[in-house]
């Protein structure tokens, strides 16, 4: 049974796109068949894997599959193959996605739960990266996946970024009874954790390891932004930099979400 997750924060610049990477990188490496989605239309997963080129040619893209009920089966034709996964890559297209959603789309907000239904191959693992807003993207990744991932940085703005969150959860599960089941937070990913923390730092790690659910930290390494530079994860990127701790930090999640499903 194909597992889905959503990795989402409203705020920016947290490591959203990194963990989406990395985590699809190491569940690769544990031999999972994994489709990356990129549904932030900014597009930087999409680059970050090395298609760059594809994000401004005009091509079909989510965009058309998720505003057009007659060409949903389509996401089939747009999936590109990476050595380490598949990936539906952003296109400039859908900078128009949120707002044809909001006003010109029937049943908009399950646009991409429909459109995943009809994918030919059998994933374990999709992961949807979201873009950085509450929007009818986000509430799309949302109900198709009802499972999520929070990227967070130490720092105090996470804590109402998280709430904003739960509260985005309560607003789609009471909107949409039958529809779904439950919108699970699988865990916070903690980012950019410093070798030798600061006491703020230490203090926000206090925080997060009080929550209700599992707390990932990912320590802050130079070689995570040059393999996103590469087109690759950390697991497919040699670095003279220190690198396995890291590796060893996403594994901890691709672990913890596969033995989930093997109990499930």
């Amino acid at each position: 049974m194909t597992q889905i997750l959503a990795i989402s924060n409203q705020a920016g610049g947290v490591g959203k796109t990194t963990t989406s990477i990395n985590l699809s990188g190491a569940l690769n490496e544990l031999g999972h068949k994994v489709l990356l989605v990129d549904a932030d239309p900014q597009g930087t997963a999409t680059e970050g894997v090395g298609f760059r080129d594809l994000y401004s040619q005009k091509i079909p893209s989510l965009h058309q599959v998720m505003v057009d009920p007659s060409r949903t089966s389509e996401i089939n034709d747009i999936i590109q193959h990476h050595e380490e996964f598949d990936i539906i890559p952003a296109n400039k297209s859908m900078d128009a996605l949120k707002d044809m959603l909001l006003t010109q789309v029937a049943n908009s907000e399950m646009r991409l739960k429909i459109a995943l239904d009809e994918l030919d191959t059998d994933y374990d693992f999709i992961i949807i990266d979201c873009p950085p807003d509450l929007s009818q993207i986000l509430d799309n990744a949302l109900l198709a996946a009802e499972n999520l991932l929070i990227p967070v940085e130490p720092t105090r703005r996470s804590i109402r970024a998280i709430e904003k969150m739960n509260e985005e959860i309560s607003y789609l599960e009471s909107s949409f009874p039958g529809q779904i089941d439950q919108i699970r937070v699988r865990g916070i990913v903690v980012n950019s954790v410093e070798g030798t923390p600061n006491n703020d730092t230490k203090e926000m790690l206090e925080f997060f390891n009080d929550a209700p659910y599992p707390v990932f930290q990912i320590p802050e390494r130079v070689a995570i932004r040059r393999a996103w530079n590469n087109g690759v994860s950390i697991f497919q990127h040699d670095d003279p930099a220190k690198v396995d701790d890291a590796r060893e930090s996403y594994l901890s999640i691709a672990r913890e979400l596969a033995a989930e499903e093997v109990k499930a």
